[in-house]
């Protein structure tokens, strides 16, 4: 029987293991330490039933400005080194998680406005480097609302050096991964809740790279392990019949090169490795509806890019090295809809586009390596798939590349150079 590393509340130490779990406090709550000689797997239990919310509000005149704005229901951080590790975690919300950011700034900002919100209902961090970890992990979010918020408002605002700002939600999220790592287990999300992300911006003048961006996700895992690493790994979501929406819309009076970007996924499988062989099992179904909604509108611009994606379930696996086994199954019974719309009236260079894909799944090996694939999928699509884009611009643009994809199905398997 494989031995495990203690798993304790403390700084993290080699041939240790250090988690952190929390729920809508600052500080950890407490969990069971499991002696290595044991070879018994530490378990983490969170359950979230009151409303969670984090705001912030300005009235402010800047030179520059960072706001870092989130919220979270069930929250567990942390990582194992050099040696082996076993987590058993069972994360379940039955409340409101929301995020918002409300900003007004006034006169001349000179320096950059960077704004991230983020709200997610369970979350789990796992990183491992030089170990070998099994996971089994469970994530339920069955509560009203995940929300995340943003709105920047500044009519008569000059933003010199531009930006970023983003609003993210999440209702069930997992990252997990390191370098030199064997990764096995099983992650299973299931989600029946409002999951929407917003941003929101009226502005008069920005002379540099500025972006927007808001996204929405029901259920997400990502895996990464790099070098001598190896991954055994199946993941199982689900969505319940709710909406998954991510909105953005601006407006800049005269914008020199604006991104405006929505992306909203039911169901979304990272996996990713190096070094090693890739056993994938991947099983999606949504029941929901997704929706991913672009706008923008100015009156003066240079270059204006405004990108909208929806997809029901999604899977990409990697693996730079040798070889790649995947099992994917997704079906999707829920509507997908993508709106890009841009209204402009005097400028250079306009790029919009819309996406909308029922399911999605895309494997590929390393050709460098000798890479070898072998993969089973079925994908089954009984939604609507809508992808729709808009332009309207009142004088002659310089360029003007327009695009709207809908699919109910894609499948993409192919072997990639390393790039050495």
């Amino acid at each position: 029987m494989a031995r495990h590393a203690p798993i304790r509340l403390a700084g993290m130490i080699a041939a240790t293991a250090t988690f952190a779990a929390l729920a809508n406090t600052a500080s950890a709550q407490a969990v069971p330490t499991c002696p290595p000689e044991t070879g018994s797997a530490c378990t983490n239990d969170q359950t979230q039933n009151g409303r969670i919310i984090a705001e912030v509000n300005l009235d402010v005149a800047v030179g520059q400005l960072n706001v870092s704005n989130g919220a979270g229901g069930n929250v567990l951080m942390g990582g194992i080194r050099d040696t082996a590790g076993a987590l058993i975690s069972r994360q379940t919300l039955t409340a409101p998680v929301t995020a918002q950011t409300n900003a007004n700034l006034n006169g001349v900002t000179d320096g950059f406005v960077n704004s991230a919100t983020q709200a997610t209902g369970n979350y789990t961090q796992v990183y491992t480097e030089k170990a070998t970890f099994d996971v089994n992990s469970t994530q339920t979010a069955t509560g009203d609302n995940v929300s995340a918020r943003t709105n920047l408002h500044g009519p008569t605002t000059h933003i010199l050096k531009g930006g970023e700002v983003t609003s993210a939600a999440n209702a069930n999220s997992a990252l997990i991964g390191g370098p030199s790592a064997v990764l096995t287990g099983t992650v299973n999300q299931q989600s029946q809740t409002t999951v929407f992300a917003e941003t929101v911006a009226d502005l008069q003048y920005i002379p540099a790279p500025m972006a927007f961006g808001s996204q929405a996700a029901a259920n997400a895992v990502q895996t990464n392990t790099t070098g001598a690493s190896h991954q055994d790994i199946a993941v199982n979501q689900v969505n319940n019949p709710s909406t998954v929406e991510a909105r953005t819309d601006i407006y800049v009076d005269n914008g020199w090169n604006l991104a405006a970007r929505a992306q909203a996924n039911a169901n979304r499988a990272a996996l990713y490795n190096a070094g090693g062989s890739m056993l994938a099992r991947t099983n999606q179904t949504n029941e929901g509806r997704v929706i991913a909604d672009a706008r923008a509108q100015t009156n003066l611009q240079g270059q204006t890019a405004v990108h909208a994606r929806a997809v029901a379930n999604e899977v990409i696996a990697g693996n730079n090295d040798i070889y790649l086994k995947l099992d994917n199954t997704q079906i999707n019974s829920g509507g997908v809809e993508a709106t890009a719309t841009y209204i402009g009236v005097k400028g250079y260079d306009s790029y919009v586009s819309s996406d909308a894909i029922g399911n999605s799944v895309t494997g590929y090996a390393c050709s460098n390596c000798g890479g070898e694939i072998n993969f089973n999928n079925n994908q089954v699509n009984n939604g609507a798939v809508t992808a729709t884009t808009n332009v309207n611009i009142a004088q002659p643009n310089r360029n003007v590349a327009v695009g709207a994809n809908a699919i109910g199905n894609s499948a993409t398997f192919f072997i990639s150079g390393s790039g050495n």
